[in-house]
């Protein structure tokens, strides 16, 4: 019987919810998010076996990622990069990590590349809005073009050791709902925590991922 941790409960994370829900019937859920609102939406779908939770995603799993997390999954679905904001939020707190830009050569990764803020690296191999139920098919359902080589692998082989690319692999779970075991955090806390920096840390399914740089502030 499996435990999904949903961080959100928006359009997609209700979607989630309602997909797994229905796709195991055993199935136990927690669905974190910072709105009654949301977590309204989440709770008329009548799941008996969900736990939902207000408060804000990061802080939940930061507070709450031991050494033996209870969850079997976990489908992030805020609009932050979770291992990225779980990493400064826990393992790397008060140690004097911070952003860091990503090389633009990166860009060349996908079809799609978008610098944001802090600038990450938005990436996705697609240039169409993509439907929400997407499995993931070796075809694209929308273009009929081969997928060929996962974003995750295109970028985990990128990784260099001047400037090493720690991947978290994003697994569809069920139609347009990607996730992955909260120990694949705990190996990423692992390899960043062994670096001195500066390095990038991605997740990426198949077809859609985002890059963060990080390095230690005054290097």
């Amino acid at each position: 019987m499996a435990l999904f941790l949903i961080l959100g409960a928006g359009k997609f994370g209700v979607l989630a919810l309602e997909r797994l829900a229905a796709q195991d019937p055993e199935a136990r859920f927690v669905v974190v998010d910072r709105q009654a609102a949301a977590l309204a939406r989440a709770r008329s779908l009548g799941v008996q076996r969900a736990q939902l939770v207000e408060a804000p995603a990061i802080d939940y799993l930061a507070t709450r990622m031991g050494p033996h997390p209870p969850w079997d999954w976990l489908i992030p679905m805020v609009p932050v990069h979770v291992a990225y904001a779980w990493l400064l939020a826990g393992p790397l707190a008060e140690q004097g990590w911070g952003p860091a830009a990503v090389p633009d050569h990166l860009k060349d990764l996908a079809a799609l590349a978008i610098t944001g803020p802090e600038g990450e690296l938005y990436l996705s191999r697609a240039t169409h809005v993509c439907p929400n139920d997407c499995a993931e098919p070796e075809v694209c359902p929308v273009t009929g073009e081969e997928r060929g080589q996962p974003l995750f692998a295109r970028l985990a082989a990128a990784s260099r050791p001047e400037l090493p690319l720690f991947v978290v692999a994003s697994r569809q779970l069920a139609p347009g709902v990607g996730g992955y075991a909260p120990g694949k955090l705990l190996e990423l806390a692992d390899a960043v925590t062994r670096s001195s920096g500066p390095l990038l840390v991605a997740t990426a399914c198949r077809c859609h991922g985002v890059i963060h740089g990080l390095q230690r502030q005054g290097d």
